[in-house]
């Protein structure tokens, strides 16, 4: 098979990864706790009507290469690989998308969930992050940011990727955690852990009183899937195929019941929340597992592209709606289970809400209650399509969007709403020492030395800046960094102006903190600053 473009990128982006974390001088990778799977339980919660009356938060979490491998039915787990997310779909609403993407381009995905654009109406191999979103554009962010919310994107990579970061600006989040911002010490794998996407879901929830409208897209079962890539495997496959596609999967296995532990720790917490919630988790396209589909083909669930299934098999991707409280637009049990395209999961999740949309968002809800799935054109007759529906939607589409680049035109330059901020804004030092890293007698000039910042909040980006030069900078904690000092700022005479730098793997600078003037003190004993 043809290995596209994005396919490229996204190896090259991975390298650039982990030439970060060895940068980053981080130790192990440290892997959350294996937890039992927890069935579902009614909330806790006794609600009054003063909450009850709260707008809820909407978290969508996007997990990367999410899918139910026990469709490929020859083989055997010894485990479930996705458990708790088996047990919402036993109550809640569920179901499956019609990806139009496979083994890769999350961010066209992203972009049906996020703005209701689809991507049948780009052309083939389009990624309308790089060609069309350079003005502001509605979505989920805006329209939830008109009503009051608090907008945050969250991505476990590199905030340039699909230029993400201007992207997220222009559909209306205030906020981006990139990966320049996670810790150095939450890698699972070769990728950021789903745990620490998690961790910043709940805490930016938690930041203000208002209510949170959170997109995530996670990086822990991205690709490869080749045995090794984690830590250790707790699931192991038999069946009829090679020993190398049933380590693929046993390695796919592993990185799905890391996504299922982050969807069951997220239900955990806002189930005792006493805010509204709904949480939306999707994947976004089937796991590529290597050339000619090989794992797909030797288990026998794919015959390879010729398969009269293919659409079904490789194109649907599964989804859950939990919500810590009874959805004022619930269906019936009946109608809980759901099939539809990924530009209608945003019109639907409002509506379930109860929440205000927009036009364009009423027309897509209205459309996929006639028509809730757009396949190719070649499957138009097949699945009882009406073309003209479709032809309409097209036009709806480039009639938005031809909108959206004339307003952008007219207003000023760059505009894009409200104020926007990329991770944390501008880090904090709150003091600094030095001191000697190895053993020395005083006035020894050759006893290695080191500069140690407080403050915060540092992440993989930071790195120690001495008299203007970035220092080889060791992540210790989100409120500490050290680095060696070089020969010229060590000695007991010498002051320093020290600022900590967030950069990105380009070496750009992302954000720099206010200088901070160390006087010329004489080196304390490492005991004494610990």
């Amino acid at each position: 098979m043809h290995m596209p473009q994005w396919f490229r990128w996204a190896v090259a982006a991975a390298v650039c990864c982990l030439i970060v974390i060895i940068r980053s001088s981080a130790g192990d990778s440290v892997l959350p706790p294996e937890k039992p799977p927890v069935i579902d339980e009614p909330s806790p919660i006794d609600w009054t009507p003063e909450q009850l009356a709260r707008s809820p938060n909407i978290i969508v979490v996007l997990s990367e290469s999410f899918w139910d491998p026990t469709r490929m039915d020859k083989l055997q787990f010894s485990r479930d690989p996705i458990p708790f997310f088996r047990s919402l779909t036993k109550k809640y609403p569920h179901g499956t998308m019609l990806s139009p993407m496979f083994g890769g381009g999350t961010a066209n995905v992203e972009l049906e969930v996020l703005t209701g654009l689809s991507m049948r109406f780009f052309p083939e191999g389009a990624i309308p992050y790089n060609t069309e979103i350079n003005q502001p554009t509605e979505s989920l962010a805006s329209i939830l940011a008109g009503q009051g919310y608090d907008t945050t994107a969250i991505s476990a990579f590199h905030h340039w990727f699909s230029r993400s970061s201007e992207v997220n600006r222009h559909l209306g989040f205030g906020r981006f955690i990139s990966l320049e911002f996670f810790n150095p010490d939450e890698y699972v794998g070769p990728y950021i852990g789903d745990h620490a996407v998690a961790k910043r879901i709940i805490e930016e929830s938690a930041r203000t009183d208002k209510p949170d409208f959170i997109f995530a897209s996670t990086m822990e079962n991205h690709y490869h899937f080749w045995p090794g890539k984690f830590e250790r495997n707790t699931i192991k496959v038999q069946g009829e195929m090679s020993e190398a596609a049933i380590g693929i999967a046993e390695t796919l296995a592993q990185g799905l019941s890391g996504a299922d532990r982050m969807l069951q720790e997220l239900v955990a917490h806002y189930r005792q929340t006493k805010e509204p919630t709904v949480i939306v988790f999707f994947g976004d396209h089937l796991p590529y597992l290597e050339e000619n589909y090989k794992v797909y083909r030797e288990s026998g669930y794919l015959s390879g592209e010729d398969d009269p299934d293919f659409l079904d098999k490789m194109h649907r991707v599964p989804f859950v709606v939990w919500s810590n409280y009874e959805l004022p637009n619930t269906p019936q049990p009946a109608e809980r289970e759901l099939y539809m395209s990924p530009s209608f999961l945003g019109p639907y999740v409002l509506h379930l809400a109860g929440m205000p949309s927009s036009n364009f968002s009423d027309y897509l809800l209205a459309l996929y209650n006639t028509t809730p799935v757009i396949p190719p054109p070649a499957y138009y007759e097949s699945m009882g399509i009406d073309a003209s529906l479709v032809q309409e939607y097209s036009r709806r589409q480039s009639e938005r969007l031809a909108a959206e680049r004339a307003a952008a035109g007219a207003g000023p330059s760059g505009s894009s709403g409200g104020p926007y901020v990329l991770g944390y804004g501008k880090p904090r030092i709150e003091r600094a020492f030095k001191e000697r890293a190895s053993a020395g007698a005083p006035g020894d000039e050759q006893a290695s030395r080191k500069v140690t910042v407080k403050g915060g909040r540092f992440g993989l980006g930071s790195v120690i800046v001495c008299n203007g030069e970035p220092l080889s900078t060791e992540w210790v904690a989100e409120d500490t960094l050290t680095a060696a000092l070089p020969r010229a700022a060590s000695g007991d005479t010498a002051s320093l102006e020290l600022k900590v730098r967030v950069v990105d793997s380009e070496n750009r600078t992302l954000h720099e903190s206010e200088p901070y003037a160390l006087q010329a003190v004489p080196y304390s004993p490492r005991s004494s600053n610990e």
